[in-house]
């Protein structure tokens, strides 16, 4: 039975996770969240490199049979280095998905791709995209992710954020959430658009790449997939948080030492 091992550095990996499951409720995950060094998009990409060497490695320990970074940021500087611990091991990236999605299917311009700074500065998206011919404004949304993880999905801090931000990236036929945490503020970003009146299309990274693992992971037949959950720094607000998103209550299991 194909078994899939997920990680990110909190909350917006189980996003994807949830959206797998929906998908393809045969396929067993494993799901890491990399809470102790949340968030991932501050962090330098030496760093990233070093906690998704040991998270692979990890869950393939665990009985991984394929790996899913669901993380836009350790996907921009830490791909390489997952491919070369996971081998011969499949392994998805938050960002190929998405850029194979506007590579069949002409978006409405310009594109406008919001993440956090390492993803952002990477440059990864905006040269790929204007590649394929778009027009790409880039914006590094830091403070999103933060808010997120504290549970303010709908809080006015949030909405004062998303209202600079979105402001100062400016009209755009397209928004890309280069995060996987932040299908969690579509509502808010959608409300902004239409008081607006501008009419613009949301595409998630996160959908994106559940989408992709359920296309490519053969059919488990009738069989229920169960999910195991671990963190890297116990902490009962993620775990209230954890259970609201993914549906369930999310029980964790320890972590051993790396």
């Amino acid at each position: 039975m194909a078994t899939i091992g997920i990680f990110d550095s909190g909350m917006g990996g189980l996003i994807t996770a949830r959206l797998l499951h929906r998908r393809r409720p045969d396929l067993p995950i494993l799901y890491y969240g990399d809470t102790a060094h949340l968030p991932y998009g501050d962090k330098s990409p030496e760093q990233i490199r070093g906690y998704v060497r040991d998270i692979v490695r990890f869950l393939r320990e665990e009985g991984a049979d394929y790996i899913a970074i669901a993380c836009n940021t350790a996907s921009a500087v830490a791909y390489d280095i997952a491919c070369a611990v996971a081998h011969p091991i499949p392994v998805f990236s938050a960002i190929y998905p998405a850029l194979s999605a506007f590579e069949e299917k002409r978006f409405p311009e310009p594109i406008g791709v919001i993440g956090t700074y390492t993803t952002i500065r990477s440059g990864i998206y905006g040269r790929a995209l204007r590649e394929m011919g778009y027009t790409v404004y880039e914006l590094a949304t830091p403070t999103l992710v933060p808010l997120i993880e504290e549970g303010w999905i709908d809080h006015p801090a949030t909405r004062a954020a998303l209202d600079t931000y979105l402001t100062a990236l400016g009209e755009v036929g397209t928004l890309l959430l280069a995060c996987t945490h932040y299908p969690l503020l579509e509502p808010a970003i959608q409300r902004y658009y239409e008081a607006r009146k501008q009419s613009t299309e949301i595409v998630s990274t996160a959908d994106l790449l559940a989408k992709a693992i359920a296309q490519s992971v053969p059919y488990q037949g009738n069989s229920k997939g169960q999910a195991r959950f671990w963190i890297s720094d116990p902490n009962p607000r993620f775990l209230e948080l954890a259970s609201r998103f993914w549906g369930a209550a999310v029980v964790t299991e320890p972590v051993p030492l790396m």
